[in-house]
């Protein structure tokens, strides 16, 4: 009775330890996906504030600032004048009226 009094707490306690380290081993997991997740998300922060402080550097300039102005405002400097560059027209192609068939009969047809 003794013996399996003490199986019986050996089995219990398994199965105790077992189910802990699965939880161990799910936390785990999760944790790994969320550092994935906040290394992806600082990353892009980090090429964002690249980029933030290259156009702060930019604004620091009049020639920034200006260049800034005209692309957001489609403005130009006092005296400028607008350009527009039209393509020309292209013609329509010409089609053939008569296949080259007809253009042998029509040789051969006068002799």
């Amino acid at each position: 009775m003794g013996r399996r009094l003490i199986l019986v707490a050996l089995a219990t306690l398994v199965i105790f330890v077992s189910g802990a380290a699965w939880n161990i081993y799910r936390k785990d997991k999760e944790a790994a996906q969320l550092r994935e997740q906040a290394e992806t998300q600082l990353a892009d922060l980090e090429e964002r504030q690249a980029r933030l402080t290259e156009d702060y550097e930019k604004l620091k300039t009049e020639r920034g600032l200006e260049a800034a102005l005209r692309e957001q405002y489609a403005v130009g400097a006092a005296g400028e004048e607008l350009i527009i560059i039209v393509e020309p027209e292209r013609p329509e192609p010409v089609q053939a009226t008569s296949s080259v068939l007809q253009w042998i009969k029509d040789v051969f047809s006068h002799w």
